[in-house]
């Protein structure tokens, strides 16, 4: 376990990952010795229609283990941390109020920083720099905010995966508007944690051969399961260049029913961003403070897990 990570005082553990770590597996082995209720610390799964590519809990899932912020949003809303903070104090309080326990589980590093530090104040902002800053970043297309933001801040360009267009403006606006960078003025900020909260959070890590082969399983099984018809459905109802719909692999599908990304290309394009974000998430939470890292069938990281319930 990591220095200085403990258990006392009220908490709300958090198993995170990359994605296919197995952080449902280890969810449902839960399920079945406590009356846990996850809260989805995921930033796709939130959106409704979007079931099989956001891998959101299916109704057997459910059945087990009730899972929170799921399937709510429209594919056309955006969604950011600010909100989510927000809705899990409100479905925190819930669990609490029927005696159930709350659990965090998901891949968003930054939602769960939103958690326990809160947000960034952010020197000079005011509404007229903010609307000036969203004016400019929005009209740049992608291939040149991408490139501002390597030559502005180059860390926020490795951390923020390339199809995340809202976090990348995000970063840039800040910029902007404070002549600092998100990173340094992230560094800085003092801790404000959700609901005066401990988040002790296990890290599922898994080879990256393993995880690399997990990974074009699931996508495999996706498309089989009907991800694109999914994603076509969706397409007649929704933007395509919605938040949504430009999530990892549902933007490669609709690259391809669009004509633009051959047949034979679609698959390894899916298994090859789903890679490159992964690789993003290890990054993230490696480096993540009270936290404990191991295999997700490793009877340590489960003992330890247990006692955060305590």
């Amino acid at each position: 376990m990591a220095a200085g990570m403990g258990f006392s005082g009220l908490s709300c553990p958090a198993i995170v990952g990359p994605t296919a770590s197995g952080k449902t597996a280890l969810v449902t082995a839960l399920a079945s010795q406590l009356p846990i209720e996850v809260i989805s610390l995921d930033s796709r799964q939130i959106y409704h229609g979007l079931r099989i590519g956001t891998a959101q809990p299916t109704a057997e899932e459910q059945a087990i283990c009730p899972h929170h912020l799921v399937d709510f949003v429209s594919p056309d809303e955006k969604y950011d941390a600010v909100r989510f903070r927000s809705d899990f104090e409100l479905v925190f309080k819930e669990i609490k109020q029927r005696q159930g326990i709350p659990v965090l589980a998901g891949g968003a590093g930054m939602y769960l920083t939103a958690l326990r530090d809160g947000f960034m104040e952010i020197p000079g902002n005011s509404p007229e720099k903010l609307d000036s800053a969203r004016a400019e970043v929005a009209s740049w297309d992608e291939k040149i905010l991408r490139e501002k933001l390597l030559q502005s801040d180059p860390d926020s360009f490795q951390r923020i995966h390339p199809n995340d267009i809202y976090r990348s403006q995000r970063a840039m606006e800040i910029f902007l508007i404070s002549g600092r960078t998100m990173t340094s003025l992230t560094a800085a900020q003092k801790p404000n944690p959700s609901l005066g909260l401990k988040f002790p959070a296990f890290v599922l890590k898994r080879s990256v051969a393993d995880l690399d082969r997990r990974i074009a399983l699931r996508t495999e099984l996706m498309l089989k399961q009907g991800w694109i018809e999914e994603t076509e459905s969706a397409m007649k109802n929704h933007d395509p260049n919605g938040p949504g719909l430009r999530s990892i692999g549902y933007r490669e599908i609709v690259q391809f029913l669009s004509g633009d990304l051959p047949q034979k290309d679609l698959i390894p394009a899916v298994i090859l961003v789903t890679r490159q974000y992964a690789k993003r998430q290890r990054t993230w939470f490696r480096n993540m403070k009270d936290s404990m890292e191991d295999h997700p069938e490793s009877p340590e990281l489960i003992e330890n897990l247990l006692l955060s319930f305590a």
